[in-house]
């Protein structure tokens, strides 16, 4: 694993004290919420997906660390954000996000979702406190799971076309956006400058190191998940829709774990950022306040 450094940086704005940490060799980069006139009383976990950063989670982190008890942590994945430097697969990003505390209340979004199930099943005796948003626990067919890979290689090698070219790569992120995946949604100006803090290079390694065709089946492992968990998924995302269906027709009813599943009608795989009341009502409900 390569590791990139940056400068810690502190801002208070009113209420909200916002700080953020560099990457290290044992830990992502990170951006820290919390409210300035009160003691936090839990942590909370936040885990973006493919393309984005720890600042996607921008407005949902000041939310939960203003109107509630809560220290909010955002992660930058390796290849993004802060963490662009660090090149680690599903694994090894688990033992970095690990010192985050099993504690917290962990949120994962789609890339984010896969990255926090790893997490999870590497410590399965642990009883945790883990939502996730867009999962996909692992493709079962060896050839298919072939397939995938060599299809999120090739598009890794068009990505790191665009290093030198930042039209291009705007280009590329605004039609990734408009997948049918996300639909039905408005994308926002702050959304794609976002992303834009992401760069060719970070992005395919992300996509050569977690790709979904790398990923080792985790469907028989479910099993094996303690403590409370809540699914959230988009209505008009079928495919994920059906997964985590699928997800929660096998972990139902097992000893030691709580299993709720939230479905946002009418919208696609981006739900939790087009209507995030979802999500901040599921960390609360698992904080308990």
């Amino acid at each position: 694993m390569n590791f990139q450094i940056s400068e810690s940086t502190l801002r208070n704005t009113g209420q909200l004290m916002v700080s953020q940490s560099p990457a290290t060799a044992t830990g992502l980069a990170q951006t820290k919420y919390i409210r300035a006139d009160r003691e936090s009383e839990q942590r909370v976990v936040l885990i973006h997906g493919f393309t984005q950063n720890g600042a996607s989670f921008k407005e949902i982190a000041s939310t939960l660390a203003i109107n509630f008890p809560f220290e909010v942590i955002c992660v930058d994945l390796p290849g993004h954000g802060d963490s662009t430097g660090i090149k680690a697969n599903l694994e090894q990003t688990a033992d970095l996000m690990r010192p985050l505390g099993m504690e917290s209340i962990w949120v994962g979004y789609s890339l984010g979702a896969r990255h926090l199930l790893t997490l999870c099943l590497q410590n399965p005796d642990h009883r945790w406190k883990a939502i996730l948003s867009g999962v996909n626990p692992g493709i079962e067919q060896e050839t298919e799971r072939h397939q995938r890979y060599q299809e999120d290689l090739a598009l890794a090698a068009k990505i790191r076309l665009l290093k030198d070219d930042t039209a291009g790569f705007k280009e590329f992120l605004e039609r990734w956006m408009a997948l049918p995946l996300f639909q039905p949604r408005i994308t926002r100006n702050s959304e794609i400058e976002t992303r834009l803090a992401n760069s060719p290079d970070g992005l395919a390694d992300s996509l050569e190191t977690t790709s979904v065709g790398v990923q080792r089946n985790l469907w028989p492992e479910l099993e094996k998940l303690h403590g409370n968990l809540t699914l959230i998924t988009g209505g008009s995302d079928s495919k994920y829709l059906r997964i985590a269906e699928r997800a929660e027709s096998l972990l139902e009813n097992r000893e030691g774990l709580e299993i709720s599943y939230k479905v946002i009608a009418g919208l696609g795989h981006a739900a939790i950022f087009d209507q995030p009341q979802t999500l901040i009502d599921a960390v609360v409900s698992h904080a308990g306040v």
